[in-house]
């Protein structure tokens, strides 16, 4: 059996390798970048100078790939054409000549691409997104020699992106046209995040939405609704679409939001499947799809599809709660299932409860204040969203609530959840259970 992935990152190498263990004689992976397995989430920490090269946000080379798992990687090919009823991928490599490989099974695994609006002066030079390790290089390149620094979009990469810069020394404005950062997350919970990204320096323009750009070739001004400001390069991190151009070419089922798949990661074509930010996903607590393009999920959906396409559909994906992390200097930012506000979008009768806590108990030296927000159903008291905030203790505790929502609990049973006490690491009422209790009584 014969495999062709389109795709070299998360999923694409996921699916390789899986397949590949799974029994495929010949697994074939086209790339259009020179890097596979790679981690454009680390490229914030290589502006910092926490990470000295790209080349150590790879995971593994392609080199590697070839030698020790036997998968035929190739690197700098741009997939041209998919042709289904002959069952070839047309590719082109670096030198423009023509590579064409036949398949029995298929893995689309395009990945995202960086939404990038439609007004003027937006193919200037000097304006960038951030998807590949050579958007970054092109970034920093950009970035070193700029003085004032304009990031269009106030979610995770812009908030990172705005550490790393200020750590570069860099003058920063940050446009984001919602009345807050993270429009995902709920008001109360970004608010003291604005406050501290203040206090380091950044130019934050809430509410402004940015309608044009200016320069002579190369952008030097941001037009706003507001007002023009001349800088000297641009981030855009607005977000990111599902790349479905070959899934809609080639005739496949498209969903609201991506490439449709069902729980085996298989397409409306029995022989081609899909993973990663290219496809839908089952949102377990919505019970709809969903697009929620976050590295973990993309990795695992990859696995999946390999060893499907490889040995037959024998198993499943069962979707996502949506956790994610991220960090504003010494601020850990976590959230995982729906806002307050997504919930209500939803249909869901929800209440909310924020409270704040200690990391360790009162008598022990170095604990910090931890910010908790639950989001519950009125109805059922189903845990339906956390969103938590502090120096430290903030991954644990919002895995934990990413584990509870996965398995529908309820907030008695959380508030009875055995958690681990020791003085050095938490109180013994847990932050979690605190929060759990309180919002009980919004539920009487």
């Amino acid at each position: 059996m014969k495999l062709v992935i389109v795709g070299g990152s998360a999923a694409g190498m996921a699916a390789a390798a899986k397949a590949k263990r799974s029994g495929a004689d010949e697994v074939v992976v086209f790339e259009k970048s020179r890097f596979v397995s790679y981690a454009p989430c680390g490229i914030p920490y290589y502006f910092e100078g926490l990470v000295k090269s790209i080349d150590e946000l790879v995971y593994y080379t392609a080199e590697f790939f070839r030698e020790n798992r036997r998968i035929d990687v190739r690197t700098e090919h741009v997939v041209r054409e998919i042709d289904t009823s002959s069952k070839k991928v047309h590719a082109l490599d670096k030198h423009g000549n023509e590579v064409v490989e036949e398949y029995d099974k298929l893995v689309l695994a395009t990945g995202g691409e960086a939404v990038k609006p439609g007004i003027d002066g937006i193919e200037l030079e000097g304006i960038h997104t951030i998807r590949t390790l050579e958007d970054g290089e092109s970034l920093y390149m950009d970035a070193r020699n700029a003085h004032n620094i304009a990031i269009v979009g106030g979610g995770y990469v812009g908030i990172e992106m705005a550490e790393a810069f200020i750590k570069m020394g860099k003058r920063i404005h940050l446009f984001e046209m919602m009345p807050h950062i993270m429009p995902a997350m709920d008001d109360e919970v970004v608010v003291p995040v604005e406050e501290e990204m203040r206090k380091a320096g950044i130019n934050l323009h809430l509410g402004e939405k940015v309608e044009a750009f200016d320069g002579d070739g190369r952008v030097k001004k941001v037009i706003t609704q507001n007002d023009s400001y001349e800088i000297d390069a641009v981030l855009l991190s607005i977000g990111v679409k599902p790349n479905v151009d070959f899934a809609r070419r080639i005739g496949l089922k498209l969903g609201k939001y991506g490439i449709d798949v069902n729980e085996y990661m298989q397409t409306s074509m029995e022989d081609i499947y899909a993973a990663g930010d290219n496809v839908e996903v089952y949102n377990l607590i919505t019970k709809k799809k969903d697009y929620i393009p976050l590295a973990p999920a993309a990795n695992k959906m990859g696995r999946i599809a390999g060893e499907n396409a490889a040995a037959g559909n024998r198993k499943t994906f069962p979707g996502v709660v949506g956790t994610s992390i991220t960090k504003f200097m010494d601020m850990h930012i976590g959230k995982t299932g729906l806002s307050l506000k997504q919930a209500m979008e939803n249909g869901f009768d929800a209440v909310a409860v924020d409270i704040q806590h200690g990391t360790r108990s009162h008598y022990y030296p170095g604990g910090k204040k931890i910010n908790i927000r639950l989001v519950a159903d009125r109805d059922s008291h189903a845990i339906l969203g956390g969103q938590i905030t502090g120096e430290e203790g903030v991954v644990g505790r919002i895995n934990t609530l990413a584990a509870a929502i996965t398995k529908g609990m309820k907030v008695e049973e959380l508030s009875m959840l055995d958690m681990a006490y020791a003085p050095p690491f938490a109180p013994v009422w847990d932050g979690l259970i605190v929060a759990a209790n309180v919002i009980q009584k919004k539920l009487a």
